[in-house]
């Protein structure tokens, strides 16, 4: 494939149709000429920016209207369309974007996935900084009105991710609300080498987490734990590494059942092991993996000071 011949000889074929989707199509949606009209990351005068924190996410699928329905439906998102680019809202707060590719001959050339932004200081830095990490650019520094600048990124891995500088500042820390994100983890065949990446990005404290049922280790800014990194067992050879959010529901089994009958799938049940037996993965009606945490404690955005 002629397009990207510097892709080194690891990646597969449909790590490499998913970042020629996301250029075609990202660079679209934010292309300099015709950029949608995103809304700011926040709309509170006067928010500093938040180095490392998750601010963002986008779902990249082949059938927007089917992702749309599923969400809406398990977690009450609103929607509102921007172009070719669609933004989901919960308690009228926008916090993610759903963009179309092309439908792929099969569904392992180009699956459908979340990935999420990371607030970094300076874009063109963090460009620098991935490339010299051994990541790729997909999309590079793109000036969105009211947004700021932000840019698309592969990890060596072929993990997607982006970055952002938001030009309003960042939402602040607070404890997520039902339907709000409330954590990211990284499954990795190696946790330590991408905690090492990211670090090199988003200017992290690395701290090794031994917890049972925890992460193999937890990226800090701010003295808050912003992401997990998890090595993949060598048991699970159909897990492939990628970024995994997590939407905060009132009640565990209820959202799994709502899951089922709005046509998504339970990848990972809760174990009792693993948190309590709070929290699942799934995936939705077009085949992007979602994880879901039941939380009733205050605890979580006391950070890790």
């Amino acid at each position: 494939m002629t397009t990207f011949p510097c892709f080194p000889s690891t990646w597969s074929r449909s790590k490499i149709l998913l970042a020629t989707a996301l250029v075609l199509v990202a660079g679209v949606a934010f292309g300099a000429e015709t950029p949608p009209p995103l809304p700011p990351l926040t709309t509170v005068s006067g928010s500093p920016r938040l180095p490392g924190k998750f601010v963002w996410a986008d779902l990249v699928t082949d059938d927007v209207a089917a992702a749309r329905k599923f969400y809406g439906g398990l977690f009450n998102w609103t929607f509102r369309e921007a172009g070719i680019y669609t933004i989901a809202s919960n308690d009228e707060r926008p916090l993610c974007g759903i963009f179309r590719q092309a439908k792929a001959r099969s569904r392992a050339e180009a699956k459908a996935r979340w990935f999420g932004y990371l607030s970094v200081k300076n874009v063109e830095k963090a460009s620098r900084a991935v490339t010299k990490a051994g990541g790729r650019v997909v999309v590079g520094p793109q000036k969105i009105p009211q947004r700021g600048e932000q840019a698309i990124f592969t990890d060596p891995e072929g993990v997607v991710f982006g970055v952002v500088r938001s030009s309003a500042g960042d939402p602040p820390d607070f404890l997520a609300e039902p339907g709000d994100w409330i954590w990211i983890q990284h499954l990795s065949r190696d946790a330590k080498k991408a905690a090492e990446f990211y670090h090199k990005i988003g200017g992290y404290d690395v701290v090794e987490n031994d917890l049972k049922g925890g992460s193999d280790y937890v990226l800090v800014s701010d003295g808050y734990a912003r992401a997990a990194m998890r090595t993949i067992r060598s048991g699970n050879p159909q897990v492939q590494p990628n970024w995994l959010p997590f939407v905060r529901v009132k009640n565990l089994g209820e959202s799994l059942a709502s899951t089922t009958k709005l046509g998504g799938a339970v990848q990972i049940a809760p174990k009792p092991e693993l948190f309590d037996g709070k929290v699942a993965m799934i995936s939705d009606p077009t085949g992007a993996a979602i994880g879901l945490m039941e939380w009733s404690s205050d605890e979580l955005n006391r950070g890790v000071k």
